[in-house]
Formats: structure tokens, sequence, C-alpha cells
């Protein structure tokens, strides 16, 4: 089974379960915090809330639609996916999406809010939805939606990133709630939305910066080539001499995300490579460093 997931969608058994963890701590959140009290979310998501409600309007039916929407707009940013980031990134993203359309169908939205104060609900959902986020793309998944168009725009564009596409898309999904359902609804969109997305910062790992220095007795060149190709990262290594052997040793620095320092660790295991590695975490980075979705 480990080969089938490596192979197809470059995962290991935990990166899965955390996928599937977080795709349903997604929909809880959704379900039984945002959708009672008429929210909305952000990214193509809330594009499809809005797009259920106008087919609810326009047909007269009951019946909830947003899963299928969400699925069905997503279909084409599959192959954008597929064609323009990577063949894996392409079948997390579809697994995320199927697993999160069967999830949307099988919990039931309660007719009344679980939490009457709206305040709360909006607190409870928006931090339940951003851990499952979280799961999600520490396990390199992905929701789908403006993840993609953002990851194509950013890799076209030097100057571009994710979080700007979707505070672009964001600001037109809650202008259109502000219209059609009235400023409160637009307002409680916004903080469930700023809630989930400081959860996400906090324990996303992608997120979060880490100082690596790391000793060894010969020139890195097997590690420098790993971080320039596997990890697309630069570093700095210099020469020094070791105090108490005085024997030559060499000295590399660079800064990763906490997930790359996973994958930067899980080399150094599998080729025995002979280091000592000092992590040092949250450092403040400024300057010429992206964040970015592995894919």
């Amino acid at each position: 089974m480990n080969d089938f997931l490596h192979k197809t969608f470059k995962w290991n058994v935990n990166e899965l379960f955390m996928d599937t963890l977080g795709v349903i701590l997604f929909v809880i959140g959704i379900n039984l915090f945002v959708e009672p009290n008429n929210l909305y979310s952000g990214g193509v998501f809330g594009l499809a809330q809005h797009i259920n409600n106008l087919v609810k309007h326009l047909f007269n039916i009951n019946f909830n639609v947003t899963s299928f929407t969400y699925f069905a707009i997503n279909v084409p940013l599959f192959l954008l996916a597929y064609t323009k980031i990577s063949k894996s990134f392409c079948f997390r993203t579809i697994y995320s999406i199927i697993i999160q359309t069967i999830a949307l169908n099988l919990i039931p939205i309660p007719e009344r809010p679980i939490v009457d104060e709206i305040i709360a609900n909006v607190m409870i959902g928006g931090t339940i939805v951003g851990v499952g986020c979280s799961f999600i793309l520490s396990s390199t998944g992905s929701t789908g939606g403006t993840d993609i168009i953002g990851i194509v725009l950013t890799n076209k564009y030097a100057n571009f990133s994710v979080g700007k596409f979707a505070l672009m898309f964001n600001f037109i999904i809650f202008g259109i709630s502000g219209l059609a359902y009235g400023i409160p609804i637009m307002v409680y969109s916004i903080m469930y939305s700023i809630i989930e997305n400081m959860t996400i910062d906090k324990l996303h790992d992608q997120n979060v910066c880490t100082g690596v220095t790391i000793f060894t007795k010969e020139k890195p060149n097997k590690i420098l080539e790993f971080v320039n190709k596997d990890l697309n990262r630069g570093a700095t290594w210099w020469k020094g001499i070791g105090e108490g052997t005085q024997t030559d040793t060499y000295i590399t620095y660079l800064v990763l995300s906490r997930y790359e320092l996973h994958k930067l660790e899980k080399y150094i295991k599998v080729n025995n490579e002979n280091v000592f590695l000092v992590k040092s975490d949250f450092v403040e980075v400024d300057g010429n460093f992206s964040k970015r979705l592995s894919k």
C-alpha cells in the first residue's frame, strides 16, 4: 500500500490519514457551525455556497447542492493542476475533494445552530475548519479551488502569491454576501474567515520558518544538491575548524519551512549522512524567501 501511495500521491499512510482527518474536520466545522448560521466561506467554496442559494431560489428546491457544485467547479482546476503543477498534487486534490463531497452529504446540517450565540459559532467553526485545513496542507494535500489557481500564478509570476490571489477572490465573495444577504452576514463571515486563516497560520508546518545549521566533515555536496533540486531552496556554506579536534568542518546554513525540514531529515536518515544538525524554529525572515505549498 505504501508503494501505491508513494507512486500515485507521493504520500505515506500517515499523510493519507492526516489528509482524511483534515477533510472530516473541515466538513464538521462547515456543516455544524457555518451553514446553520448562514455564514459564507471565502474562496471557491464560498462561490459554491452562493451558487447553491441561487439554484435553490430559481428552481425552488430544498436540497443542498453546495458539495456537488464545489466538485464541478474543481473539475477544470484538476486539469490545470495536472498540467501546470504536478500529477501527484492533482491526485491528492481529487482524493481530498471526493472525501469532502461524501462527508458534506453524510454529516447532517442542523436546522438550528448548535450554539445560540453567533460569535461562538464563528470562533468554533473558524477554529475547527482552520485545524482541518492545516492538517490537509501539512500532508501536502489540497482542498482545490483558489489553492490551485494561486499556485499556478505564483509559479508564473515571481511577485505573486497564493495569499494575494485568495485575498482578491475573497474580497469579491464577501462583497456578494454583503450585497445579497446584508452587512451583518458579511461581517460575521469575514470574522470566521480571519479566525480560520489565523489557525492555519499557527498550525501549518509550511508557514513555520526554521533556521537549520548543518555541520559535516566533508564538503556537503549531496545535501546541497538535495536542497537545491528537491526543496528548491538555497543555502550558504563555509569552512571552519572544530575547536576540540582541530579538524576541518563544513558549516551549512539555510531556512526551511517545518515541512521541508522533515523532508531534509528523512533524506539525511535514508542516506546515512554523518551530520550534526541544529534547528531553530519560528525564525523571522525578511527578503527573498517564498512561503509555498509543496507539490
